[in-house]
């Protein structure tokens, strides 16, 4: 079996292609930007193949699985959300066709973000007419956009990933940083509730993916069936690290003068922050809720892991790769 990936060096791509290679008889092709920075796939036995989504090189033919990780997820730059996550995944199609290379599958990873937030806590279907409230969220919808004109040339899935969590995870590394702390943070005076994914959950959907039997142009959604609270997963980071907590809420008119300094912070340093009024936008909203029936009845998925489990591989990782 011959596997290529793209974001392969990032956090969700690197554990696709560390589960991958447990598979006998597998050739994974890499799409690679730099060679000499592997990060977590320095060492590995794979192919290494240099370029991004708009210089693809040339590639096997009788390549099998398709898995397209690669996006951005975030940027100083709104407009750079469009070039990577609409125009990207566009010229990777188009890459695949002129190269007349036509896999038995393509999975492309896009986010619960391009259908936006769930109205009063009722869970969202994958059929629920998109409503994103971001750059990401719009430009992510865009890119199913360009996967979905390809249906009739290609067997295409389109998982839509709630946030996703576990080691190698950066985005949800300040939130246990306050947990080491002792402190729960609470955004706003109302719960909210949220569709989590542990990140080995989701490397076994797309597993899932090659094995079932699906029309092209699938989209399912992808996340935990039961929604949690910011309470809920503190509390559980907080057993996981043998911590007693203290809830502290931040307004939102203190949240929001946080993301501006964190927005100059990152112009300074040139390097983007998760945390930003994009991000913003989508804390103030209440309820992230994803409906995955369509995941249980097509794909069979039940998360492997509890919140409690997944938590603690995330903390234990945190730890011993001292980011805590």
């Amino acid at each position: 079996m011959k596997a290529f990936v793209t974001g392969g060096t990032g956090f969700i791509g690197s554990h696709l292609i560390n589960y991958l290679m447990n598979h006998k008889d597998i050739n994974i092709y890499a799409l690679v930007r730099d060679l000499n920075n592997l990060k977590w796939l320095k060492g590995l036995n794979i192919h290494f193949l240099k370029g991004d989504i708009f210089s693809i090189p040339s590639l096997p033919k009788d390549i099998d699985y398709v898995f397209h990780i690669a996006g951005s997820t975030k940027s100083n730059k709104s407009a750079d959300y469009y070039t990577v996550n609409q125009q990207g995944t566009a010229s990777l199609f188009q890459s695949f066709d002129s190269q007349k290379i036509y896999p038995k599958k393509i999975i492309c990873l896009s986010s619960l973000a391009a259908v936006g937030p769930s109205s009063e806590g009722k869970p969202i279907k994958e059929n629920d007419l998109p409503h994103p409230v971001t750059p990401y969220g719009k430009s992510k919808l865009l890119g199913e956009t360009e996967a979905l004109k390809f249906i009739n040339k290609f067997s295409i899935v389109i998982l839509r990933a709630s946030s996703v969590f576990g080691p190698r995870d950066e985005d949800f590394l300040s939130f246990f940083r306050f947990i080491k702390k002792g402190i729960l943070p609470r955004i706003g005076s109302k719960q909210r509730l949220y569709s989590l994914c542990y990140v080995k959950d989701l490397i076994k959907v797309m597993d899932l993916c090659t094995k079932k039997d699906l029309k092209s142009g699938e989209i399912i959604n992808i996340a935990n069936p039961k929604p949690y609270s910011w309470d809920e997963l503190g509390k559980a980071a907080g057993q996981a690290m043998g911590k007693t907590l203290k809830r502290v809420n931040f307004p939102l008119p203190i949240v929001y003068l946080i993301v501006l300094i964190s927005e100059l912070g990152s112009k300074i340093t040139k390097k983007p922050s998760a945390l930003n009024r994009h991000k913003y936008k989508e804390m103030k909203e209440r309820f992230w809720i994803a409906d995955v029936k369509k995941a249980q009845e097509k794909l069979s998925f039940f998360p492997q892991f509890t919140l409690q489990e997944a938590i603690q591989e995330t903390t234990d990782w945190y730890f011993k790769h001292g980011w805590l």
